[in-house]
């Protein structure tokens, strides 16, 4: 495939110069390790995941079940671990729970 490729140059451009220092599309020498441009591959940069509850959407403060099963899927969506998104829904629960016994 190379030597076909060198043939094509030699045929369009015409032959090397003899003066190695010539302006010519390649040096005399580096015909014979001539490889065509690869392609580049573009890769699209990775979505970022919201790792904080200021990207996601807020916890909920309530000591429900409910809400505390939602507090642990946001949680996880967000890319916690799921140890860790039962921790911050505990520490919810327990606040909403600490806060509504101040309020009476």
């Amino acid at each position: 495939m190379i030597h076909k490729i060198k043939e094509w140059l030699r045929k369009v451009i015409g032959p090397a110069p003899k003066n190695p220092h010539a302006l010519w599309p390649f040096p005399v020498g580096a015909i014979k390790d001539f490889e065509p441009p690869k392609a580049e591959i573009k890769v699209k940069p990775a979505l970022k995941k919201a790792t904080t509850r200021s990207k996601a959407m807020p916890l909920k403060k309530s000591a429900s079940p409910k809400a505390f099963k939602e507090n642990i899927k946001i949680e996880v969506k967000a890319g916690k671990p799921i140890k860790q998104a039962v921790a911050i829904a505990y520490a919810e629960k327990n606040a909403a729970t600490k806060a509504k016994g101040k309020k009476k």
